[in-house]
């Protein structure tokens, strides 16, 4: 996996910002493989498997912040790979609440030409009694189109000793566009879609294994139908 300048420069500033957190800080890995790299409820590799891997940062006062990389397969603008370096503040609020507010740049590595579809989106996330996450996500320029796009999402998550059941749902929509590029009916001008997930996931030591089945009120044509995904994952304590 070989980087950009431009990515390089990214990760300088997240090693900024490990230098600035104490010596009580977390510092974990992971790398595993995915049968296929989902995001929003979309494929991004065909249907086809992604290594992936990541180092996360986490600090007593809730500040945290990290890098995930994963393969991808895009056979419009040959991309390779996504980086994203994301950093935030989580905070309990009492017994029952916590708020997670985070920002998160997103990189693509492949042919040139894909340098301007880099961005970067902010978000806040409201947890209820360690179950319930309320989340808003938005970008003024997603994956470089000048335009807005924001998710609106709702999960709940079932803990069962190493055993997790997370079911999940999301409106992404474009925000003011009427541009037949970007909408994703052409015929009808649709700004939004919807997402459904239902996930199962077991712990076992450093192991994580999940399974997830994933599903759009998109056209096929978008790669986000009905999808089965399996994903496992090896977890390092580095410090």
């Amino acid at each position: 996996m070989v980087l950009s300048l431009r990515a390089l420069s990214r990760l300088t500033s997240f090693a900024a910002l490990c230098a600035a957190l104490n010596a009580h800080a977390d510092l974990n890995a992971n790398i595993g493989v995915t049968s296929e790299y989902i995001r929003d409820g979309i494929s991004q590799t065909a249907g086809n498997p992604a290594l992936q891997a990541g180092l996360t940062l986490t600090d007593d006062t809730g500040l945290y912040g990290g890098i995930a990389s994963s393969g991808m397969e895009r056979d419009d603008d040959h991309v390779t790979y996504e980086h994203s370096l994301f950093a935030g503040f989580y905070q309990p609020m009492g017994d029952y609440l916590a708020f997670d507010l985070f920002a998160t740049r997103y990189l693509y590595q492949g042919d040139a030409d894909i340098d301007g579809e880099s961005y970067t989106e902010g978000g806040l996330r409201l947890l209820i009694n360690d179950a319930v996450t309320i989340g808003w996500r938005e970008t003024g320029n997603y994956i470089g189109s000048q335009f807005g796009f924001r998710t609106l999402e709702l999960g709940y998550t079932w803990q069962l000793n190493s055993l997790s059941f997370d079911f999940y749902t999301a409106q992404h929509r474009w925000l003011e566009v009427d541009d037949e590029d970007y909408n994703f009916f052409e015929d009808t001008k649709r700004d939004d879609y919807w997402q459904f997930r239902i996930g199962a996931n077991h712990s076992y030591g450093p192991w994580d294994f999940r399974m997830t089945l994933n599903k759009t009120n998109l056209k096929g044509n978008y790669d986000a139908g009905t999808i089965i995904q399996f994903a496992v994952h090896r977890y390092f304590n580095l410090w």
